[in-house]
């Protein structure tokens, strides 16, 4: 009899556990909820954490370089989060962290890679302006998407072999290609990451969100790069940037 006790209060004690864990989540609008669980772009963040390790163990044979910078809202004026950059003889690995964002919207990460930033108007200070300059060899990728919860807060992870442009869009900015990030060239490209708002979540419409530059974008170029932060359906801005100075 005591041991059938000990067992009803043990399920109930489960019962509990489980039920306070299931209140704890994030709630996401209904009826989208499977569509984001299935398109969430979180999907490098152990690959990720296993190269951060080689960091905290001396990086001994100089394979990779690490650095790190603050992620910039100018329109709110603030530094709202810290990116992570690490290099490799094959690719390039990011983690991107943001403190002020929207709930319930969608935001796409977006490399950007300055192949030759030597040849930038300042040398390894690479700004819009230069994209006009094709001597700089800038390819724009999608490197990432995801939906921020009611916390505001946010953690994407991406990852870019080299010569892989597949996620290129420099035909919407009449840009030439660039190859991507070139081989051979994955310390010395200046890398700027810049995070993009596509607004509320909408229904139907969240793949088209999470993955392209134009999803869910009634006009996906209204709103000039980091002027307003979008406030409605239908409204797309890029918003928050950080700066990965070249490793020579």
């Amino acid at each position: 009899m005591k041991t059938l006790t000990k067992t009803a209060i043990l399920f109930l004690l489960i019962t509990f556990v489980s039920c306070s864990t299931e209140s704890s989540e994030e709630i996401v609008p209904d009826p989208s909820a499977i569509e984001i669980e299935n398109l969430d772009g979180n999907f490098d963040a152990k690959a990720f954490e296993a190269l951060e390790n080689l960091e905290k163990h001396g990086n001994r044979d100089r394979y990779f370089a690490f650095s790190r910078a603050d992620v910039i809202n100018p329109i709110l004026g603030e530094t709202v989060g810290k990116s992570i950059l690490i290099r490799g003889k094959r690719g390039v690995w990011a983690k991107y962290r943001s403190n002020k964002l929207t709930p319930g919207y969608i935001y796409t990460l977006w490399w950007v890679i300055w192949n030759r930033p030597e040849n930038c108007a300042t040398p390894g200070q690479c700004i819009d302006a230069d994209f006009a300059n094709p001597d700089v060899e800038v390819e724009l990728l999608y490197a990432s998407g995801r939906y921020v919860g009611r916390n505001g807060k946010t953690t994407l992870y991406a990852r870019l072999h080299v010569d892989d442009d597949s996620e290129s869009v420099n035909n919407l900015f009449g840009l030439p290609p660039a190859g991507g990030l070139q081989k051979g060239n994955t310390f010395p490209a200046e890398v700027h990451l810049v995070l993009r708002s596509h607004g509320p979540a909408i229904p139907g419409m969240i793949y088209e969100q999470i993955s392209s530059y134009e999803g869910g974008c009634t006009d996906p170029f209204a709103i000039a790069p980091f002027t307003e932060i979008p406030d409605a359906v239908g409204e797309c801005g890029d918003i928050e940037f950080s700066i990965h100075a070249p490793v020579y």
